[in-house]
């Protein structure tokens, strides 16, 4: 799969994408052929029917998750909200907004539903609620293809590494640098980018050693690139990445979750990972869990 990226919001802007009908309805008028049809509660229509719709916030720039490819949104979790609108009876729009906006914007109530691969950690799960797994998204690193100072794990001690602002990959360098402390080592620069693209350039240009990310996207990148990149170990606790509302709003989250368990199910969950990741996630949990596999509190 060939992935072009750009960046359509470096203006501040977002783009936008309305579906759906108008009105609510408490059962969803089905036009996937076999699908059952998705309960909505009382609550949450009237919840939709205040604001008029329902207003989810995606990203980009997370390939294989989300990005543009020939100029229009494509990636797993497109797919998949493609398929959510064909199951509702009531408008949705979207907003494509930088990453840094996204869940600021969920827990201010900008936005409905954070609709992308949000990696579940302590932090967020203070005021955010995340639905069922849809992949994992433990983080490891890749270094520049026959860059023989990085071997292992230790020898990212005093790298300067790559991190996403305000994403799971920054969550991640606590335990990265805990590790290289049990092992005699220590954290060197940590470089915050707002986007994977510049920091995937700032590598191949020798200003980075490595750059940490979720293993999904460096997997693709690696297996698309292997002339540049080589993948590395893991660098943290396995970890989840979901879908996120504002914390307590249950109606809207239990919709969700009966929408994604459905795909589950049906095996269309595994098809869209097959698809857009090159690989499947055969036993993710149930429930949302923080890294190490711990319940959420």
């Amino acid at each position: 799969m060939t992935v072009r990226r750009r960046f359509i919001l470096q203006t501040g802007t977002s783009f936008l994408m309305t579906t759906g009908v108008q009105g609510c309805l408490q059962t969803s008028q089905n036009p996937l052929q076999g699908q059952p049809t998705l309960k909505i509660s009382q609550a949450l229509t009237h919840q939709i029917q205040r604001r008029g719709y329902l207003q989810v916030a995606t990203e980009d720039n997370y390939a294989p998750f989300e990005f543009l490819l020939n100029g229009k949104p494509a990636g797993f979790n497109h797919a998949l909200f493609a398929r959510l609108q064909q199951l509702v009876p009531f408008k949705i729009q979207q907003s494509i907004v930088p990453w840094q906006g996204i869940l600021p914007g969920v827990n201010y109530g900008k936005y409905d539903v954070a609709l992308t691969a949000v990696g579940i950690t302590d932090e967020r799960a203070r005021f955010l609620d995340f639905t069922i797994p849809i992949a994992e998204s433990t983080i490891a690193y890749i270094k520049r293809k026959g860059d023989s100072s990085i071997q292992s794990l230790r020898s990212l001690s005093g790298k300067t590494l790559g991190v996403q602002q305000g994403g799971i990959s920054a969550a991640a360098v606590p335990d990265l640098s805990a590790e290289l402390e049990k092992q005699g080592g220590k954290i060197g620069q940590v470089k915050e980018y707002r986007g994977f693209t510049e920091a995937y350039q700032d590598l191949v240009n020798q200003k980075l050693d490595a750059v940490l990310h979720n293993i999904v996207s460096l997997s693709l990148l690696v297996d698309e690139k292997p002339a540049i990149f080589e993948m590395g170990e893991r660098v943290g606790r396995k970890s989840y990445a979901a879908w996120a509302v504002k914390k307590g709003d249950r109606e809207l989250l239990d919709f969700l979750n009966q929408f994604l368990q459905q795909q589950q199910q049906q095996g269309e969950l595994k098809k869209l990972q097959q698809d857009w990741f090159k690989m499947t996630f055969e036993n993710l949990p149930n429930v949302p869990l923080l890294p190490g596999d711990r319940p959420i509190s």
